[in-house]
């Protein structure tokens, strides 16, 4: 058998050690292991509530000194802090909203407290949350990110002519909106096919006292563009989250700014088929 050289056998040799102390340290550790962080990404506002919860697993010989700690947007004050033989206690801006009375759905005692019952979460509670869950040999930590996602009050589009009276911008609007939604417009064609652009930038941006945003997109149309009557989208999409609406407008030339709005919206969790089938009655429907 030939035998490897020299230098090959060393870092066998060394990779073959590190390898049994990284074994060793594993099982010297891990006195404390966070097996699970359960938050939820995307929540509408103004749920019922939401319960976020940390699973983890402890030594039997190391469960002294256990502490389960919640912490919120790297605030570097605990939000939610409970020792077990001792209720749970939280203070900062959660301070009001947490059901401290909560128990997770297990028998070990050791857990009856990990979790972090949030009583009608509002979009300023988006956020990381992080829990720790520490003893007095050994800590472990998860964070994970939740958004609370408002989908907005009112949806509505307006024109208003150039000064040449030869371009028309078409607007629309969502008031009350989070976070920051990405947004298109786009018109019918007489053949069935959308004119869709790419998603707009944010043209007006108004910012709320509670967080929630006022936004406008706009483009701009040739008179020769838009006949009688024209058929207008506007769709918001709020991202990292499963929320999207696609309302229909009536363009019709006149005097006046607004365009009405039909009773027609649907969530992107409606299949395409289902959207081509109502567009094509519409179409025939309408009379040019």
């Amino acid at each position: 058998m030939v035998r490897p050289p020299v230098a090959t056998e060393m870092l066998l040799t060394l990779y073959t050690f590190s390898c049994a102390c990284t074994i060793a340290l594993d099982a010297l550790s891990n006195g404390v292991k966070i097996t699970d962080q359960r938050v939820p990404g995307a929540v509408l506002n103004g749920t019922e509530y939401v319960v976020l919860d940390c699973v983890y697993k402890v030594k039997p010989d190391e469960t002294e000194g256990l502490v389960v700690t919640w912490y919120f947007n790297n605030s570097p004050s605990p939000t939610y802090q409970w020792i077990p033989g001792q209720p749970p206690r939280t203070i900062g801006p959660l301070r009001s909203r947490i059901n401290l009375g909560y128990a997770a759905p297990t028998d070990d005692a050791l857990a009856k407290y990990r979790a972090l019952y949030i009583i009608r979460p509002t979009i300023e509670l988006s956020g990381d949350y992080k829990c720790v869950v520490s003893t007095y040999t050994d800590e472990d930590f998860m964070i994970k990110k939740m958004t609370v996602y408002a989908p907005g009050q009112h949806m509505h589009m307006k024109r208003t002519k150039t000064e040449n009276q030869e371009m028309v911008n078409i607007s629309c609007t969502v008031s009350r909106v989070f976070p920051m939604p990405n947004m298109q417009l786009y018109k019918l064609n007489t053949n069935g096919t959308e004119n869709r652009n790419s998603t707009l930038p944010i043209d007006i941006l108004d910012y709320q006292n509670d967080g929630a945003y006022d936004v406008t997109v706009s483009s701009l149309f040739s008179e020769s563009e838009l006949p009688s009557r024209t058929i207008f989208f506007c769709k918001l999409i709020i991202p990292n989250t499963p929320y999207s609406i696609t309302k229909r407008f009536v363009y019709n030339p006149g005097n006046t700014e607004s365009l009405s709005a039909e009773n027609f919206a649907w969530s992107s969790k409606l299949s395409q088929v289902l959207q081509w089938i109502i567009v094509a009655w519409l179409l025939v429907a309408i009379p040019n």
